[in-house]
């Protein structure tokens, strides 16, 4: 462990900034699968659920039947935990339809039963409309059907400002910070696949035509034996156009341009398919990426932007607010698909990142996260498996430890006044600790015994665990008006956007490409 790390706790202390859960915000984004029998659900959204298109708590993802649940920025991880509960609760009582639990979908027999979201057609509903058609004609529709759990982060600007040093504004120190934790986020992220991973098992149908490097698990299934999160596979979230896009996170300059060459740069297989087919739009355009969240990665840095702007051009002019942990699994042994003991890991993983040393990311750096990422999603919980630390191989339980070691270190510089805080990150430490001597205890072990055990599939598996959870939220008793008043506000508001004169679609659509400084 660095001095320079030992330092940097030191020097909380020193600006009394060693309880960081008085400066931590944190909003969830959790996506699901509407499923009926044990297939995707073909049906229109809920109106009961709002307006896709104006509804803050409750839209879609790609698909129709891709929900995408929406907490407000909490200042606790309780309270950002219980509204999402919240919201899940009003989803249950009005959507008659499973919630699959999981992050790898339900047996889907062929992509047309996968019917791509609708927004209306007002120029913004379009046009979110018009994206999701392009990643169907990219990736094919299968690929975008996996969900999971998004965990935004952010810090104060008290907690920024008392350290800002003289030669420092306070935008370019938390642009600095922000990304120093991007680039140690992701040089150890494939812990957060070994300990929280839930998708070492994908239905046959998921995999048809494809390629892949599974093995049967029974007639309806395929799996690895030691696969963690096989979501985070090229089998799930990955595009080849993006191979060669070597973003290092340095420094905000650098990663807006990186952004700006995917967002301009065309792509002979996207130039192919074409941007219009029988007269119609079918992609945005024919770059190496539509838009800015078509990149993908396990951690975006982020800003909150308005209707019509372009993220690239908000972040970039203002800096980084937020950053977006992309690489949770819906955890189905949990009502909410996320704990609060995995909620406190992660806030602690994050910090440990945001106050480790500050060094630059290099290309070589870059693939070795690649590599450690790909072996973990397929291999994990092969507890001979090697993992690259600065180019050495490391047994993977020594190279897990000595991160653990590090966290705990963190934790044990907070204020002993911040008594309950300390309690559950020391309680989550000793969860994951356990998990690490342990891999049967990990998600994707504890599922795949119980498959093995009772001899079922995937399918039969997550609909007795949709059981449970659809139980859990009967039993509650919470007052949800202020989502029924939003789930009505928004269709008032969607039926008033409706009803204004826009400019042709092919105008605002190039207007949209051209918002690009």
């Amino acid at each position: 462990m660095s001095e320079s790390f030992k330092e940097t706790l030191n020097l909380l202390k020193d600006f009394n900034l060693d309880d960081f859960s008085k400066y931590t915000y944190r909003g969830i984004e959790k996506e699901s699968l509407r499923v009926s029998g044990s297939t995707i659900s073909e049906t229109d959204h809920p109106k009961s659920l709002g307006s896709t298109l104006t509804n803050q708590f409750i839209t879609t993802d790609f698909s129709e039947a891709l929900l995408e649940l929406i907490t407000n920025k909490q200042s606790s991880v309780d309270a950002s935990l219980g509204q999402l509960e919240d919201v899940l609760n009003y989803v249950y009582l009005n959507c008659d339809e499973t919630i699959w639990p999981s992050s790898v979908p339900c047996s889907i027999e062929n992509e047309d039963k996968i019917r791509i979201a609708e927004y209306g057609s007002t120029n913004s509903g379009r046009l979110k409309n018009l994206y999701r058609k392009g990643l169907s004609e990219r990736y094919g529709s299968m690929m975008q059907c996996v969900s999971g759990i998004h965990y935004n982060f952010s810090l104060a600007d008290e907690f920024f400002s008392r350290q800002t040093a003289e030669k420092h504004s306070l935008k370019e120190f938390k642009n600095e910070s922000y990304l120093s934790l991007v680039r140690n986020f992701r040089r150890n992220a494939w812990l957060l696949l070994y300990l929280f991973g839930a998708s070492p098992i994908v239905p046959k149908t998921f995999i048809a035509g494809r390629e892949n490097f599974l093995e049967d698990l029974n007639s309806e299934d395929c799996y690895l034996e030691n696969a963690t999160c096989l979501r985070m596979s090229e089998l799930g979230y990955m595009s080849n156009a993006q191979d060669n896009l070597y973003i290092a996170y340095n420094n905000l300059e650098e990663y807006v341009e990186n952004l700006l060459f995917a967002l301009r740069k065309k792509h002979p297989k996207y130039e192919e398919i074409g941007t219009k087919r029988n007269g119609e739009f079918i992609q945005i355009n024919d770059s190496i990426i539509q838009i800015e969240n078509e990149y993908y990665s396990s951690i975006r840095p982020k800003r909150i932007v308005g209707s019509g702007e372009r993220p690239i051009n908000i972040l970039r002019d203002k800096g980084i607010e937020y950053v977006e942990v992309r690489c949770m699994d819906n955890d189905p042994f949990d009502p909410l698909s996320l704990s609060a003991e995995t909620s406190y890991f992660l806030e602690a993983y994050l910090m440990t990142c945001l106050v480790d040393d500050n060094y630059i990311a290099t290309k070589e750096e870059i693939i070795e996260i690649q590599t450690n990422w790909q072996n973990v999603v397929k291999d994990g919980r092969n507890p001979d498996l090697k993992i690259l630390v600065k180019g050495i191989e490391t047994p993977i339980k020594e190279a897990a430890k000595s991160i653990l070691e590090k966290i705990s270190t963190f934790v044990a510089s907070i204020s002993d006044q911040a008594t309950e805080l300390k309690t559950n990150l020391n309680n989550t430490l000793n969860l994951q600790e356990k998990k690490i001597e342990n891999p049967d205890l990990t998600p994707s072990g504890k599922i795949l015994k119980t498959i093995k055990e009772n001899n079922i599939s995937w399918t039969e598996f997550n609909l007795e665990i949709s059981k449970e959870h659809k139980k859990y939220f009967s039993q509650l008793d919470k007052d949800l008006t202020y989502l029924e008043n939003e789930a009505e506000a928004s269709l008032t508001k969607f039926n008033q956007l409706e009803k204004e004169k826009e400019i042709p679609f092919a105008d605002f659509l190039k207007n949209y490409l051209n918002a690009l400084d």
